[in-house]
Protein backbone atom coordinates (compact mmCIF):
# COMPACT_ATOMS: atom_id res chain seq x y z
CA UNK A 1 0.00 0.00 0.00
CA UNK A 2 1.04 3.23 -0.75
CA UNK A 3 1.39 5.87 2.14
CA UNK A 4 -1.82 7.75 1.62
CA UNK A 5 -3.46 3.85 1.17
CA UNK A 6 -2.41 3.24 5.09
CA UNK A 7 -3.87 6.68 6.04
CA UNK A 8 -7.07 5.64 4.15
CA UNK A 9 -6.89 2.12 5.34
CA UNK A 10 -6.50 4.02 9.28
CA UNK A 11 -9.38 6.46 8.98
CA UNK A 12 -11.34 3.99 7.28
CA UNK A 13 -10.69 1.95 10.53
CA UNK A 14 -11.28 4.45 13.32
CA UNK A 15 -14.90 4.77 11.63
CA UNK A 16 -15.94 2.09 12.16
CA UNK A 17 -14.66 1.75 15.90
CA UNK A 18 -16.56 5.11 16.34
CA UNK A 19 -19.87 4.01 14.98
CA UNK A 20 -19.89 1.27 17.23
CA UNK A 21 -17.22 0.22 19.29
CA UNK A 22 -15.29 1.43 21.93
CA UNK A 23 -16.46 5.19 22.43
CA UNK A 24 -13.55 7.60 20.75
CA UNK A 25 -13.33 10.85 22.01
CA UNK A 26 -11.70 13.54 19.26
CA UNK A 27 -11.36 17.25 19.71
CA UNK A 28 -13.91 19.51 18.57
CA UNK A 29 -12.60 21.74 15.44
CA UNK A 30 -15.35 24.11 14.31
CA UNK A 31 -16.00 23.69 10.28
CA UNK A 32 -14.39 26.85 8.31
CA UNK A 33 -17.82 28.00 8.25
CA UNK A 34 -18.01 28.86 11.66
CA UNK A 35 -15.09 30.94 12.33
CA UNK A 36 -15.55 33.56 14.33
CA UNK A 37 -19.18 32.33 15.40
CA UNK A 38 -19.22 32.38 18.77
CA UNK A 39 -21.61 29.29 20.30
CA UNK A 40 -22.60 29.52 24.60
CA UNK A 41 -24.79 26.82 25.85
CA UNK A 42 -24.73 28.48 29.17
CA UNK A 43 -27.97 28.39 31.16
CA UNK A 44 -29.11 31.76 33.87
CA UNK A 45 -30.96 30.98 36.59
CA UNK A 46 -32.07 33.81 38.83
CA UNK A 47 -34.48 33.68 41.86
CA UNK A 48 -36.37 35.71 44.13
CA UNK A 49 -34.88 36.36 47.68
CA UNK A 50 -35.98 38.18 50.89
CA UNK A 51 -35.92 41.68 50.94
CA UNK A 52 -36.93 42.13 47.42
CA UNK A 53 -33.56 41.24 46.37
CA UNK A 54 -32.35 37.87 44.14
CA UNK A 55 -29.43 35.71 43.10
CA UNK A 56 -28.31 34.55 39.61
CA UNK A 57 -25.62 32.45 38.55
CA UNK A 58 -24.62 30.80 35.06
CA UNK A 59 -23.03 27.47 33.69
CA UNK A 60 -23.81 24.43 31.53
CA UNK A 61 -26.34 23.35 34.16
CA UNK A 62 -28.20 25.40 36.16
CA UNK A 63 -31.09 25.07 39.22
CA UNK A 64 -32.67 27.28 42.23
CA UNK A 65 -35.21 27.73 45.15
CA UNK A 66 -36.65 31.14 46.01
CA UNK A 67 -35.48 32.21 48.72
CA UNK A 68 -32.80 29.95 49.40
CA UNK A 69 -30.30 30.23 46.17
CA UNK A 70 -28.63 29.10 42.72
CA UNK A 71 -27.24 25.77 41.82
CA UNK A 72 -24.65 26.10 38.30
CA UNK A 73 -22.44 23.22 37.58
CA UNK A 74 -22.76 22.17 41.13
CA UNK A 75 -21.84 25.87 42.67
CA UNK A 76 -24.51 26.79 45.12
CA UNK A 77 -24.98 30.79 46.01
CA UNK A 78 -26.97 31.41 48.78
CA UNK A 79 -29.21 34.43 48.78
CA UNK A 80 -27.97 37.35 50.68
CA UNK A 81 -28.95 37.40 54.29
CA UNK A 82 -28.32 41.52 53.92
CA UNK A 83 -31.96 42.66 53.53
CA UNK A 84 -32.41 42.06 57.86
CA UNK A 85 -28.73 42.38 58.26
CA UNK A 86 -29.12 44.13 62.13
CA UNK A 87 -32.71 44.75 62.33
CA UNK A 88 -34.27 43.16 65.01
CA UNK A 89 -37.58 41.00 64.67
CA UNK A 90 -40.50 42.40 64.22
CA UNK A 91 -41.96 39.52 66.54
CA UNK A 92 -40.34 41.45 69.38
CA UNK A 93 -41.94 44.95 68.98
CA UNK A 94 -45.34 44.14 67.09
CA UNK A 95 -48.10 44.93 69.32
CA UNK A 96 -45.82 46.24 72.29
CA UNK A 97 -46.19 50.05 73.87
CA UNK A 98 -44.34 52.45 71.77
CA UNK A 99 -44.65 56.05 73.24
CA UNK A 100 -47.44 58.78 72.34
CA UNK A 101 -44.51 61.59 70.79
CA UNK A 102 -43.16 58.50 68.90
CA UNK A 103 -47.01 58.19 67.19
CA UNK A 104 -46.57 58.21 63.32
CA UNK A 105 -42.89 56.74 63.48
CA UNK A 106 -41.74 54.03 61.48
CA UNK A 107 -39.43 51.28 62.76
CA UNK A 108 -37.44 48.79 60.13
CA UNK A 109 -37.41 45.54 61.27
CA UNK A 110 -37.59 41.40 59.63
CA UNK A 111 -40.27 39.25 59.66
CA UNK A 112 -40.34 36.20 60.79
CA UNK A 113 -39.85 34.82 56.78
CA UNK A 114 -36.61 36.58 56.56
CA UNK A 115 -37.95 40.06 54.39
CA UNK A 116 -37.43 43.72 55.87
CA UNK A 117 -40.26 44.93 57.11
CA UNK A 118 -41.63 47.97 59.14
CA UNK A 119 -43.79 48.62 62.11
CA UNK A 120 -45.73 52.03 62.81
CA UNK A 121 -46.00 53.12 65.93
CA UNK A 122 -50.14 53.68 66.28
CA UNK A 123 -52.28 55.42 68.85
CA UNK A 124 -53.95 52.30 71.20
CA UNK A 125 -56.27 52.84 73.65
CA UNK A 126 -55.52 49.56 75.37
CA UNK A 127 -51.86 50.16 75.95
CA UNK A 128 -50.55 51.94 78.74
CA UNK A 129 -48.92 54.85 77.21
CA UNK A 130 -51.84 55.17 74.67
CA UNK A 131 -49.68 54.00 71.53
CA UNK A 132 -48.12 50.24 69.97
CA UNK A 133 -46.03 49.26 67.68
CA UNK A 134 -48.02 47.73 64.84
CA UNK A 135 -47.71 46.30 60.93
CA UNK A 136 -48.80 48.51 58.50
Amino acid sequence: MKPSGVMLALWFGSVLVGCGGAEVMEPLVPAPADEGATHSQFAVCTVSCPGSTSVSCSGTTCSGTDGQGVTCDGVFTACSASACSGLPACSQYANQSCFRSQIGTQMACCSGGGFADALLCSASSSSPTGARWLYF
